[in-house]
């Protein structure tokens, strides 16, 4: 089961969303300077925050469109509470049992992206769509 809770509830999220980068964080970071005689000075540290969380369709996983426009209404709501100059309150995804306090992707990426399986003039809200979320875990 996947979920994404925010403040006004939860969305179900379609079980078979694939996380591709699922494995392609460290949470070990560093960083290299050279010193004045030219020596190599290395700083190690744990990553706080920032690991990619792409959920991702990929050809595969349906979500109807009611939903979409769900996780759009919750992308709106993030950049209202940026406009009035707060932070957006951090979501909790529930993946298969593990949980994780996220938020939107949002500095080189598009967060959601949503293409309709077929085309449809005027889709209801159970057309069905795939899907790409880009979270981060904060």
């Amino acid at each position: 089961m996947i979920t994404l809770t925010h403040a006004g509830g939860a969305i179900a999220l379609p079980d078979d969303l694939a996380w591709p980068d699922e494995f392609d964080w460290s949470p070990l970071v560093a960083a290299e300077q050279r010193s004045l005689t030219g020596a190599l000075i290395v700083h190690h540290s744990r990553a706080q925050s920032g690991r990619p969380i792409t959920l991702a369709s990929q050809d595969a996983s349906w979500m109807p469109r009611a939903q979409v426009l769900a996780l759009q209404g919750l992308l709106e709501d993030a950049a209202a509470t940026v406009s009035g100059g707060s932070a957006p309150a951090p979501m909790t995804l529930d993946l298969h049992g593990r949980a994780f306090s996220v938020a939107w992707r949002l500095a080189d990426e598009r967060p959601l992206e949503a293409t309709p399986v077929y085309r449809l003039a005027d889709p209801d809200g159970t057309h069905p769509y795939l899907i790409t979320l880009r979270l981060m875990e904060i």
